[in-house]
């Protein structure tokens, strides 16, 4: 049986109760007065992008994401693979009012402005959580999670 990331996550949250009766997710981790592990992990990787971006450039994380955008007009078939780039990308497109993107090189420096001032950065990421928080309780009508 395969368990989703939410499922796996709401299993421990679970065994706090007596309550063997059906409940929802959204009144579980209001009960628990917790978030969504998705949100968790989401601030964990941009946090970790951050020091990665402010490190020196001869970092062979900082050439791995410079190698990345690099033009290759190969195309490849079949589905999409999902790197980190992609992921960030991903997560970008849920900050409300911003039309940043990671899709080039010169989207990757303009990131990297942003992550030298740790302030700035702190913030962007509040932005991007906040935006991923939204997109969850567009999904999920009844949740008010955040």
């Amino acid at each position: 049986m395969r368990l989703g990331l939410m499922n796996f996550a709401k299993i421990p949250l679970c065994d706090l109760f007596s309550e063997w009766t059906k409940i929802s997710n959204h009144s579980l981790y209001k009960k628990c007065e917790e978030v969504l592990l998705s949100l968790h992990v989401l601030e964990s990787r941009w946090r970790l992008f951050g020091h990665i971006l402010r490190r020196d450039p001869c970092n062979p994380a900082n050439e791995a994401m410079q190698f990345y955008f690099v033009e290759n007009n190969k195309r490849l078939r079949g589905k999409p693979i999902t790197t980190l780039p992609v992921t960030l990308n991903n997560d970008l497109k849920h900050v409300p009012g911003e039309k940043i993107t990671l899709t080039s090189q010169n989207d990757l420096d303009l990131i990297r402005d942003i992550a030298e001032n740790r302030d700035e950065w702190r913030t962007f990421i509040v932005r991007i959580r906040r935006g991923a928080a939204e997109a969850v309780r567009s999904d999920d009508p009844a949740s008010e999670l955040l």
